[in-house]
């Protein structure tokens, strides 16, 4: 009677040819899958934050345009009104965080007497963030675009907006920077060359 032995590779036959990893589908999938991760990874991150760079961008458009035409739509204006409207500006740049990393600052820029356009008053709140106005001080002569004039009799709201935005991601997609966004109106009913108390 014969006696059957298993016959068990012996370690040459199990080793794998140098070439066959390359000639091998699996493998080919598995490299290519490791090198396209990283790549694709920062892609769509890249996307999440340049997205959400711009939507900041547009939050702050309509923060801006929403106080300056709020504002310009009283015939008189009250301190509490002003307060009013620069806590409401938190709700419109939700879900950013205007009152610890934002500003918002509405000036009146009038024009009385043709002499020259002057900020009547300015008034600022909607954040903490610390920031003074592109357009100078209360009483100061304003610093105006080239192509937006205040003329003999004329008044303008103009709203300005600061935000310190920080990259949840990495720098190396969007630098760190203040933001910095104004809208302006003219009043529809009255100057609003000063402002009420209460």
């Amino acid at each position: 009677m014969r006696t059957r032995f298993a016959s068990y590779p012996t370690p040459a036959r199990s080793r794998r040819a140098p070439g066959a990893l390359l000639r091998c589908p699996a493998a080919n999938v598995a490299v290519e899958f490791a090198l396209a991760v990283p790549v694709l990874l920062f892609l769509m991150l890249g996307s999440a934050e340049m997205g959400r760079f711009v939507l900041l961008n547009q939050k702050l458009d309509r923060v801006a345009t929403t106080v300056s035409d709020l504002v310009s739509r009283a015939e008189t204006i009250s301190e509490s009104q002003i307060d009013d409207i620069l806590t409401a500006a938190d709700q419109v740049a939700e879900p950013f965080d205007l009152p610890d990393l934002g500003l918002v600052i509405v000036s009146s820029i009038t024009n009385a007497d043709g002499t020259g356009p002057v900020i009547a008053w300015q008034r600022s709140g909607g954040g903490s963030y610390s920031a003074t106005s592109a357009l100078g001080g209360e009483g100061d002569t304003p610093v105006l675009p080239e192509d937006f004039l205040v003329r003999e009799g004329e008044t303008a709201i103009i709203a300005e907006v600061y935000y310190d935005f920080s990259p949840f991601l990495s720098e190396l997609i969007v630098e760190p920077q203040v933001v910095y966004r104004s809208a302006r109106y003219r009043p529809r009913l009255g100057t609003l060359e000063s402002v009420a108390a209460g």
